[in-house]
């Protein structure tokens, strides 16, 4: 009878020693580097696409360039040697393929870096390889980043899109890459673009404006990996560095789904997420 009694007290004692464990554990929830980490990378890649889209990949050139980047054709794959903006965009047939591509463009914001309508300084190179013209839809363009920088990250990897309609992009980031030399973050994504303001003023890039869907994983700077699914879209707009809206839900392993609130539609590095009930807020860089 003592042995039962002795054993009860020493089973309830490791039950309620497991129960506040578990609780100080889910109260203690607090984990942010996967929230901040996401963000880092998500915005940089997702701002990528509307660089591309408001090139408009037409003739021999590009709808509009800043003057502080270079535009230049590196070549066509059945070309010549040398890169001629006349025979490698050539289109005889007017099928919409070029007849010597696929052919890469290349945006070269120069080493001491260019800024964009949305504020960004943007530093190194992204190469643009595609079959056809840009106003061709259902095809695919691959995005390559070389020494692409902004602020004090590297951003490296590949992306493609597609344009399935005129105000639609479909991307995927392929071994996306974000470091600062000390901290070394993973991300992949698929993702939908649809610009929701400014099409009809083609000239002015200040105006357009892009909702995004769809979902990523990654590895956050301490090693701990995440998967994120955006639940109301989020809002970027061209003249803005952050994302302004919208709300994902992200997962680090081995911790609660969190719901990460990107704000009013202000143009602001403020963000928040929530989760056990607390709400966190946090800057978007």
């Amino acid at each position: 009878m003592k042995k039962t009694i002795i054993l009860s007290i020493v089973l309830v004692t490791s039950s309620m020693l497991i129960l506040n464990s578990c609780k100080k554990k889910e109260d203690a929830d607090n984990e942010t580097q996967s929230v901040v980490d996401n963000a880092i990378c998500e915005q940089q890649f997702m701002a990528i696409q509307p660089v591309v889209n408001e090139k408009g990949i037409n003739q021999a050139g590009i709808k509009k360039v800043n003057a502080c980047e270079a535009w230049i054709i590196l070549g066509a794959t059945g070309g010549t040697n040398t890169p001629n903006p006349t025979l490698d965009t050539l289109d005889a047939n007017a099928d919409g393929f070029y007849d010597n591509g696929p052919v890469t463009f290349q945006i070269d914001y120069g080493t001491s870096g260019c800024a964009g309508v949305d504020g960004i300084v943007r530093i190194g190179k992204i190469n643009i390889t595609t079959a056809k013209r840009w106003s061709k839809f259902g095809n695919t363009v691959t995005v390559d980043l070389v020494g692409y920088k902004f602020g004090n990250v590297t951003y490296s990897g590949q992306i493609t899109i597609s344009k399935p309609d005129s105000v639609t992009i479909t991307t995927e980031v392929i071994n996306g890459h974000c470091t600062d030399g000390t901290w070394n973050i993973d991300y992949a994504a698929t993702k939908t673009l649809k610009q929701i303001a400014g099409y009809s003023t083609k000239n002015d890039l200040t105006d357009d404006e892009y909702s995004i869907s769809g979902t990523s994983s990654g590895k956050n700077r301490d090693g701990r990996n995440f998967t994120t699914t955006i639940t109301s879209p989020l809002i970027k707009k061209a003249s803005c560095k952050w994302i302004t809206s919208g709300t994902l839900d992200l997962t680090p392993d081995g911790y609660k789904t969190r719901t990460v609130d990107f704000g009013n539609g202000t143009c602001d590095d403020d963000a928040t997420f929530t989760v056990n009930g607390q709400t966190v807020a946090f800057k978007l860089k």
